[in-house]
């Protein structure tokens, strides 16, 4: 669900990159390691820097913050060739 529409239990993905859990509590930061998908897009392409990277889900609700109790995947590890 895109940024700004309020339903209950729907939110929009957050891609974190190459860090760990922002605080469950506040506003999931905007910057290069923390995507966000406000619009509702489910995919993207993304370029990283070659070598070893994680990537994590993370479900934020209307106003960017996470769920109670938070919802988020597993962290992954890729390497960017």
């Amino acid at each position: 669900c895109p940024k700004g529409i309020v339903f209950p239990n729907t939110g929009h993905h957050h891609l974190l990159i190459d860090t760990d859990l922002p605080a469950l509590d506040q506003e999931i930061p905007s910057d290069r390691n923390h995507l966000h998908f406000g619009a509702g897009e489910t995919e993207t392409t993304i370029q990283l820097p070659p070598g070893k990277h994680t990537l994590q889900l993370l479900m934020g609700d209307d106003m960017h913050v996470p769920h109670s109790p938070p919802v988020y995947s597993k962290k992954i590890t890729v390497i960017a060739r």
